[in-house]
């Protein structure tokens, strides 16, 4: 009986170091090009942006995109390391589950911005306040105001939204 709970023992603790170990892999891994590449370390990728507001909402949100991956690579390692507790390591998993949570609502909550008749939009949720920036050539009171009322609606707490615009 011992050796068995060994054997299980062993078994998941090399499932789960497999399982954070694919996680943490960099995305860039399975990127294909369809030309020669003289050097390993460099990918070549081909994208286009069309204007330069979307410019800065793309590096709004990949800005977002890296403080997301670093609260969810520190949370991650908590939970994969043998040196803290399991109260921690239930701590770690509720901020974990929380942040993929926060993640999927500013995704949700940027793509109605869209669909209300935005071309662009950015959500991010802060300590004191939902952060929310559009495009637009001027934003009146009442667009504001539904703004607004789309965050309240779909945030997954209590922060109120502040609503700026660039053109």
């Amino acid at each position: 009986m011992k050796k068995q709970v060994i054997s299980f023992l062993a078994l998941f603790g090399l499932v789960l170091v497999l399982s954070v170990y694919y996680v943490l892999l960099p995305t860039n891994l399975f990127i294909q090009t369809n030309g020669e590449i003289k050097d390993p370390n460099i990918v070549n990728v081909d994208f286009t942006i069309d204007e330069s507001s979307n410019l800065y909402f793309a590096t709004l949100d990949s800005k977002l995109e890296e403080k997301h991956n670093n609260v969810i690579y520190d949370f991650e390692s908590v939970v994969a390391s043998q040196t803290y507790d399991n109260e921690d390591k239930e701590q770690a998993l509720n901020k974990l589950n929380y942040e993929y949570r926060i993640i999927n609502s500013e995704k949700e909550i940027v793509s109605l911005i869209k669909e209300s008749g935005y071309q662009n939009a950015y959500v991010e949720y802060l300590d004191s306040m939902i952060k929310v920036i559009v495009q637009s050539e001027n934003l009146t009171n009442v667009q504001a105001a539904e703004i607004v009322s789309i965050v309240i609606d779909n945030s997954i707490n209590g922060l109120l939204p502040e609503v700026t615009y660039v053109k």
